[in-house]
């Protein structure tokens, strides 16, 4: 099935998706990449007011979901994936093209949505195996959240949905993203994301779509 293309808003985030060319990673050591990563992130907020809720690295691929208020995401894309593999390029000596193609999006109309979106992405490098908890994965502004020493180039934006979670669910922030989601419901999200609008996949059982947050969230 063909992705239809991607919905452009000033209003509401987007999840943004980026893969290596080779199934592995960028021919530098992960740090070196992030660190390439997170000031092109920097660049781009200052010139463009990029609202970034989080931005995760993996070995092959990252996550990032941002607001884009004052330009257009394919332009910032365009500009953080462009300028990411001229460095990489340049550094590694690299000839071949560094990603894959081009990013992938989904945008985001709901802050169940949202939230599910965000506590999926902070939990795949767990679900990998490359931290115990999501807050220690270092490649991850999670991580930088508990960190008084180490700052990132860019303001990584709270969630204002995440009150939410506080006054429903009794849990904060951390506590409630390392709460394990199940396969079920982890595969809704997936399915969701390769959609160019999120929505949930639906149940094997029900033929509704699963959500794995229950609770009425308000908009």
């Amino acid at each position: 099935m063909v992705r239809k293309a991607l919905e452009r808003s000033n209003i509401h985030y987007y999840h943004l998706l980026g893969r290596s060319n080779d199934p592995e990673f960028f021919d530098l050591p992960q740090s070196e990449v992030w660190n390439i990563f997170t000031r092109e992130l920097g660049c781009l907020q200052q010139l463009f007011q990029l609202k970034i809720a989080a931005f995760v690295l993996l070995n092959n691929h990252f996550h990032l979901i941002a607001l884009t208020p004052k330009e257009s995401v394919d332009r910032v894309m365009y500009f953080l994936m462009k300028n990411v593999a001229t460095t990489i390029k340049k550094r590694s000596g690299r000839i071949n093209k560094v990603f894959g193609g081009r990013y992938k999006g989904s945008i985001i109309k709901s802050d169940l949505y949202l939230l599910n979106i965000y506590k999926y992405i902070h939990l795949e490098p767990v679900n990998a195996k490359l931290a115990t908890m999501a807050e220690l994965y270092r490649f991850s502004t999670l991580f930088y959240r508990g960190d008084k020493k180490h700052h990132l180039p860019f303001c990584s934006s709270s969630l204002p949905p995440m009150k939410m979670i506080e006054n429903l669910e009794g849990l904060n922030e951390l506590d409630w993203i390392n709460m394990a989601f199940s396969e079920e419901e982890s595969n809704s999200i997936k399915v969701g994301l390769k959609k160019s609008t999120f929505a949930f996949g639906k149940s094997r059982n029900t033929g509704k779509p699963l959500i794995p947050m229950m609770k009425k969230i308000e908009k």
